[in-house]
């Protein structure tokens, strides 16, 4: 009887004993998945962290970029604006030209020549107010609508009656236009051609629009100017 007392004392004891080691391996087995998880949760924090810091620098990129297309965009707009203003401009100038080549060579023959007759040896303000006369009888309901029959208008020029006016163009013909008087005379029958209808009077701008005649001898002249009186 004493036997089996025992044996069942000892066999209480070993259950007790593998129960508490069968309780400290759980404790273990728990310890263990807590450190896992701490450690994981350490390895985490810092991969968000850095995601965190790249995030919000990818707006900033993306600004930039917009930016960038931006600046980029207004040069291309800013260099249109500016061939655009170029192009305005040499059309510009081509019309001003094309405008002031408005007259035929045979028409600056005929003015050059009419000046060299009637002003040849009046200063140069003087040879243009008489290409402006001319140029306005033009433009005038009382007058030819010609230069070539204005010029030529019975009564009008004595240079075509006395001869002289033939003589300065043969010699234009000939090239004989070098001296400073001819050189003169072509370029204030150049800008009269073009439409200039001012000549400089005593320092002072005059504009002649209203003047269709000039001689020597004049009644109710409005201006002197040289040999001629005009009105």
């Amino acid at each position: 009887m004493k036997r089996f007392a025992l044996l069942v004392l000892s066999v209480g004891v070993i259950s007790c004993f593998q129960a508490a080691e069968a309780s400290a391996a759980q404790e273990e087995a728990f310890n263990q998945n807590t450190v896992a998880v701490s450690e994981a949760n350490e390895t985490i924090t810092p991969v968000q962290n850095n995601l965190s810091a790249i995030v919000p620098t990818a707006a900033p990129v993306a600004q930039n970029a917009q930016e960038a297309q931006t600046a980029v965009d207004s040069q291309i707009q800013q260099r249109a604006v500016t061939q655009g203003k170029k192009a305005a401009k040499k059309k510009k100038h081509s019309t001003k030209k094309k405008k002031k080549a408005s007259y035929t060579k045979k028409e600056l023959r005929l003015m050059a020549s009419i000046i060299n007759c009637e002003a040849g040896a009046e200063p140069y303000q003087g040879k243009l107010a008489v290409g402006v006369v001319v140029m306005n009888r033009i433009k005038s309901r009382s007058f030819p609508n010609t230069l070539k029959k204005v010029i030529y208008q019975k009564y009008q020029f004595s240079p075509v009656r006395n001869g002289s006016l033939n003589k300065r163009l043969r010699q234009y013909d000939a090239g004989k236009i070098h001296s400073k008087q001819w050189k003169d005379c072509i370029s204030a029958a150049k800008k009269t051609l073009e439409g200039q209808k001012t000549i400089v009077v005593k320092g002072k701008v005059k504009n002649m629009k209203s003047y269709h005649f000039f001689s020597v001898r004049l009644s109710g002249a409005r201006m002197k100017l040289g040999g001629h009186r005009f009105k």
